[in-house]
């Protein structure tokens, strides 16, 4: 059973790469596994579950003081399944994932792998070479362009059907090979750690997403800042921001940034009004939509900023609640890097919350963590956090101690230590 866990997690994460269709799929086996399982194991008072329980129960309230519907159905039944699916996730891996934290690096190392896959889907989409149209990857090119959720323009959208989310996704790929550059012992492996690190942000580039450029560098930051290197953290962040000062042309499409804000502000000043009429409890996603076309005469589906979306769409209180739960978050998250005595295990948090920090540096731009693709890799860098904290902290397990890194032995699981 552990083993098929194991598959199952791995899949999860190989869905974020492939499709926006994949994960809701990947999640609702994980759900209907979790409630066959583990339903005497739920916790209402768990960090991050109470928080998808609480907007649960906010979105209920809310469609009870104004019921919208989309396509004939209830606005509240989308929602509701979409938190309660991030629930039982939780529940799913807290329970039946008994994770080292070398499960967890090796998870991430693969997904990182698999994200060449994301990389060479962004490349392959700003050639024209006639020869791929009758080709099998002609087909997938077109599978992708069929779903693309944007209009027509030169950006590649990748895997995810829009640039933007695309870009969302590079970013934690971007700050994984940072990661393993400072963890493989191999000297090959570090020089390719970094090639792919720049591959991906060559990959960011050719999505065209300026705000993508702000979660990494601010992703950057917290993961150096992290490691103990303050210097070098201030150094880099000031040489990145000279870098953008002196040569401005280094900012994607800088000739359409003012219209671009100019669209921004429109969409935030009517998002603003959109709150103070419904603070309380929101309009929910896919009403707010509704509610911003009928003011504008627009089709915008969100508020493009994650703090404006989720007051407008949630109302105060759970803005207050998210707003809690990125503070103890980063709490934990420092807890568990300063409880643990490997260089890899305390890099490790730190990488988990950089790819948390830089979606929210992103979501200063957009709101990308409803999103099928995005919000999973989201939410799952929480609940890793939250998960291995609560094992390295609270209960400290027997390989907590070790000065050396333990082997993890497949064959029942055991823990076998190895000098390096």
């Amino acid at each position: 059973m552990k083993h098929l866990h194991k598959r199952l997690i791995e899949l999860l994460y190989l869905s974020i790469l492939l499709s926006p269709f994949f994960p809701p799929v990947v999640l609702l086996v994980i759900a209907i596994v979790t409630i066959t399982f583990y339903r005497t194991h739920w916790r209402l008072k768990a960090w991050p579950e109470s928080f998808f329980l609480f907007l649960i129960v906010i979105s209920c309230i809310s469609w009870l003081v104004e019921p919208s519907w989309f396509n004939g159905i209830p606005i509240v039944v989308v929602v509701s399944l979409c938190f309660g699916l991030y629930y039982l996730l939780a529940v799913w891996f807290r329970n039946a994932l008994d994770f080292h934290w070398l499960d967890v690096q090796r998870l991430y190392l693969s997904f990182w792998i698999g994200g060449i896959y994301l990389a060479l889907i962004c490349l392959i989409q700003q050639v024209d070479w006639p020869w791929l149209i009758n080709s099998p990857i002609g087909a997938l090119m077109q599978f992708y362009k069929e779903y693309r959720f944007q209009t027509e323009s030169v950006r590649s959208f990748g895997t995810a059907g829009n640039s933007n989310l695309t870009a969302a996704l590079l970013i934690c790929l971007a700050l994984i090979s940072i990661y393993a550059s400072s963890v493989l012992k191999f000297k090959w492996q570090k020089i390719a750690s970094f090639a792919m690190f720049f591959l991906f942000c060559y990959s960011i580039w050719l999505t065209g997403s300026r705000g993508a450029w702000v979660g990494l560098v601010v992703g950057l930051v917290v993961q150096i800042w992290m490691t103990g290197a303050r210097r070098w953290t201030v150094g880099i962040f000031l040489s990145l921001v000279a870098m953008v000062t002196f040569f401005p042309e280094l900012i994607p499409r800088q000739e359409t940034i003012i219209s671009t804000v100019r669209e921004r502000l429109g969409v935030w000043l009517t998002s603003i009004e959109i709150f103070k009429e419904h603070w309380g409890f929101g309009v929910l996603p896919l009403h707010f939509g509704q509610i911003f076309e009928l003011k504008t005469g627009k089709p915008i589906v969100h508020a493009h900023n994650i703090f404006l979306g989720i007051a407008s769409e949630f109302g105060v209180f759970a803005l207050l609640a998210f707003l809690a739960l990125i503070f103890v978050t980063i709490q934990r998250a420092r807890r568990w890097r300063k409880t643990a005595n490997l260089k890899e295990e305390k890099r490790l948090a730190g990488m988990l919350l950089s790819q948390t920090v830089a979606l929210l540096g992103h979501g200063m731009y957009d709101y990308p963590i409803l999103s099928p693709q995005v919000g999973v890799l989201f939410f799952l860098s929480m609940i890793v956090i939250h998960t291995q904290y609560e094992r390295r902290c609270l209960t400290r397990p027997e390989w907590s101690e070790a000065k050396v890194i333990p082997k993890v032995v497949d064959q029942e699981d055991k823990l076998a230590v190895t000098t390096k």
